[in-house]
C-alpha cells in the first residue's frame, strides 16, 4: 500500500524525499513534455525539488501536497522559458485553430480517410509515435501545452489543473481543449494525421456543440459514440483523429525517474 503524501510540520527535507519518491517519476513525465530538451527536463526537477525544500516550511496544507508540489513546478517552468516567438496573443475558438489543417477537395473525401490514418498512425513504431508527438506537442502555444500534458499524459482531473496553475476548473478546461486542437493541428500538418474533408452544410453550430461535447467526453474517458446521420464527414475524421492523438499521449505516461537524476536529487537532499 502506498504511503500517504507527508503532512504540513514534517521535516523539510524527510518531506520532500517522500514527495519525489511517489511523484517524482509523474514530474519527470510532465518536464520531459513542456521542456525542450533532456538536460532541461532534468533541470526543471531539480529546481522544482530545490523550491520545494525552501517553501515547504511555510506549507499549511491549504491544498492538496501533491498539487502543492506541481504547482510549484509550473510557477519553475514558467520561469525557466520565455514566451516563443509567434505564440498567439489571444484566445483562438477552436474552430478557428482546427481550421488550420489542411483539407481535401470534399467530394472527393470519404469516412474512410480517418480509417486510413488510424491504420497509418498504428502502424509506426512506438519510437516514432512519441518523436512525432514531441513534435506536435512542441508547436501548442505553452499555456496550452502546459495544461494538455497535465491532463491527456499526467493524467491530473481539471481540478487538480486548477490548483496547480493557480486557475479557476473551466479555464483550466479551456485550455485543454485548445491544446488538444493545437495538437491535432500540428500533427496533421506534419501529414502523421490525414487531412480533414472540406466543411459540408451541416450548420457550423451543429458541428461547435459536437465539438464541444466531444472535448468534455474526453475529459472524462468517457465513449462518445458518433451520432448516426447528425454528424458530417468532417466531424466524424476530426473526432477520430483527436482519439488517436490522445491515444499517443496516453502512452507517455509510462517511465520512471532516471537513475542519473535520482542519484544528483539524492545528493542534493543529504547536503541540506
Amino acid at each position: 500500500m502506498t504511503a500517504p503524501d507527508p503532512p504540513p510540520g514534517t521535516p523539510a527535507r524527510e518531506a520532500v524525499a517522500a514527495l519525489m519518491d511517489r511523484h517524482g517519476d509523474r514530474l519527470h513525465r510532465l518536464a520531459l513534455r513542456v521542456c525542450p530538451t533532456e538536460a532541461e527536463a532534468d533541470d526543471l526537477v531539480q529546481e522544482t525539488m530545490i523550491a520545494a525544500l525552501a517553501a515547504w516550511p511555510r506549507f499549511r496544507g491549504e491544498s492538496r501536497t501533491y498539487t502543492w508540489l506541481f504547482r510549484i513546478a509550473a510557477r519553475t517552468c514558467a520561469r525557466m522559458q520565455r514566451k516563443r516567438a509567434g505564440e498567439p496573443d489571444r484566445l483562438l475558438p477552436l474552430d478557428e485553430i482546427l481550421g488550420g489543417v489542411p483539407t481535401g477537395s470534399g467530394a472527393e473525401r470519404s469516412p474512410v480517410d480517418g480509417d486510413r490514418t488510424a491504420r497509418a498512425w498504428t502502424t509506426l513504431e512506438r519510437q516514432e509515435v512519441r518523436r512525432r508527438l514531441d513534435r506536435g506537442l512542441a508547436d501548442v502555444p505553452s499555456a496550452f501545452r502546459m495544461a494538455l500534458v497535465l491532463k491527456d499524459i499526467a493524467d491530473f482531473s481539471l481540478d487538480e489543473i486548477g490548483e496547480i496553475l493557480e486557475i479557476p476548473p473551466a479555464t483550466a478546461k479551456t485550455r485543454v481543449h485548445r491544446g488538444r486542437a493545437h495538437l491535432r493541428r500540428a500533427l496533421g500538418e506534419q501529414g502523421v494525421l490525414g487531412p480533414l474533408p472540406a466543411p459540408s452544410d451541416v450548420p457550423r453550430q451543429v458541428c461547435l456543440d459536437l465539438l464541444a461535447a466531444k472535448l468534455d467526453a474526453m475529459d472524462k474517458g468517457a465513449d462518445f459514440p458518433l451520432p448516426h446521420g447528425e454528424i458530417c464527414d468532417r466531424c466524424a475524421a476530426l473526432f477520430r483523429s483527436l482519439d488517436l492523438a490522445q491515444d499517443a499521449c496516453a502512452t507517455l505516461r509510462e517511465g520512471a525517474l532516471p537513475a542519473r537524476l535520482r542519484k544528483r536529487l539524492d545528493a542534493l537532499l543529504e547536503a541540506r
